[in-house]
């Protein structure tokens, strides 16, 4: 009762004259009611200080407990910097060392088939792929972006509006970043890069229609746009196995680029017929 009647004092202040008495005796009325809550409010208290861990971590958890918590607040904290403050730095080294990722799987097919005879992994070629990754982040990030925010409803026509202009200007435009950007790292000229872009673009084309419109549904339909990158790049791990494929031209077959030889050796013709009669009469 003792308890209970000092408990009373330091809720009610009875020994603050600055409480007023109708307060005070209100609080004597109620007293019964008031003491049974504040001892569940200091038993509470006093059981969250002395129990914290486990009341955080689950049962019988001691050190091994603390630490996997202190393990998963600096996983959250990592993972809400790299999709918040960082984005564009996430977007950008993701999408180089996932399109490395898929280059590294398309290797390992290719040692397997016999058709390397090289060493198991080339690291240049992983470096160019990475290169060519890591120009395509930006253009992913601002057009994502932009398109969320000037269609931010996930409705059917806003849906498939993002996949039309994510079929007819992204897709043209990562093609032509991709080839560009590795031949130049492969020091080729650029006829030649032209010639095989022209040569291998419509295949590439092709193969992205009958794969990206349905990964860019679940994209736009269900995804926020902090992840959207992401999971282009996760998605870009798979299909960058073919595109490592046919660029590198491992049996892969092609009548567009024979045809473009075989043009480019009739051109060649005629010049070399002219300046064989003189070399006859040189001899």
């Amino acid at each position: 009762m003792m308890f209970g009647t000092r408990c009373l004092r330091q809720c009610y202040g009875l020994r603050n004259s600055a409480v007023p008495w109708t307060h005070k005796i209100h609080g004597f009325h109620n007293s019964r009611r008031d003491f049974a809550a504040l001892c569940r409010m200091r038993s509470h208290r006093v059981g969250h200080q002395k129990y914290g861990l486990r009341f955080t971590h689950g049962k019988g958890e001691t050190e091994g407990g603390a630490l996997s918590f202190i393990l998963l607040r600096w996983t959250k904290i990592a993972w809400s910097n790299m999709f918040g403050k960082y984005l564009l730095v996430t977007n950008v080294v993701g999408s180089g060392l996932l399109m490395v990722v898929g280059d590294v799987i398309a290797q390992e097919y290719e040692y397997r088939r016999g058709l390397r005879h090289q060493d198991r992994f080339d690291t240049d070629r992983m470096y160019r792929m990475f290169v060519a990754g890591a120009l395509q982040g930006p253009l992913h990030h601002y057009v994502y972006n932009w398109m969320d925010r000037v269609m931010p409803a996930r409705t059917l026509k806003n849906i498939f509006k993002k996949i039309l202009i994510d079929q007819l200007v992204m897709s043209p435009a990562c093609i032509v970043i991709f080839f560009y950007s590795i031949c130049y790292l492969e020091r080729q000229t650029l006829e030649a890069t032209n010639q095989e872009l022209i040569s291998k673009f419509p295949y590439v084309y092709m193969l992205d229609w009958m794969t990206w419109p349905a990964a860019q549904y679940l994209n736009f339909r269900y995804l926020d746009t902090k992840y959207r990158v992401t999971f282009v790049n996760v998605c870009t791990a798979v299909y960058n196995v073919l595109m490592s494929y046919m660029k590198h031209d491992f049996g892969v077959h092609l009548p567009l680029e024979e045809k473009l030889v075989e043009s480019s050796e009739q051109t060649l013709l005629p010049q070399s017929s002219t300046t064989s009669p003189e070399a006859q009469k040189a001899v």
